[in-house]
């Protein structure tokens, strides 16, 4: 693992203008039970036709509260487990 040659990562994929969007250019290795392996995952990219209402926009934060508290949450935890506090 580590073994990219090539050290240098494109560009990201976000321009600015998305509602979300996470750019991982480069790849990620990851181990999972033993087994190597290399997740590549460009460009993550949530846009809208149109123009959101204030509604929308709302709706929108609402999840994403919701992820990254439950994001949180299982960092929380793992540190609870480990007998971190």
């Amino acid at each position: 693992m580590g073994n990219n040659n090539n050290n240098t990562c494109p560009d990201s994929c976000c321009t600015g203008d998305e509602i979300l969007c996470i750019g991982i250019p480069c790849p990620i290795d990851i181990v999972l039970l033993g087994i190597e392996l290399q997740v590549e995952l460009p460009c993550v990219r949530l846009t809208s036709p149109g123009t959101l209402t204030g509604d929308q926009v709302q709706q929108l934060l609402g999840v994403l509260q919701g992820i990254l508290g439950a994001l949180g949450n299982l960092g929380a935890a793992e540190n609870l487990d480990n007998g971190e506090e």
